[in-house]
């Protein structure tokens, strides 16, 4: 979301306070944004990550 700030303020970057968003620049222009949430590791998770790394992952050979 665009913010247009008050004339004695040019800037802002960072949190204000704990409400969840925050405020950034952006090619000149000033931003509000939610801030990101830290997922919790749920065992669906674990599992869906295990079978990417079985499926996906590169076999690393140590080669001494």
């Amino acid at each position: 979301m665009k913010a247009v700030l008050i004339i004695p303020i040019e800037m802002l970057k960072g949190k204000l306070r704990e409400d969840g968003y925050y405020f950034r620049m952006y090619r000149g222009q000033q931003l509000v944004q939610k801030c990101p949430r830290k997922w919790t590791d749920t065992p669906a998770r674990k599992e869906a990550r295990e079978k990417f790394v079985a499926s996906f992952a590169r076999k690393v050979k140590n080669e001494k």
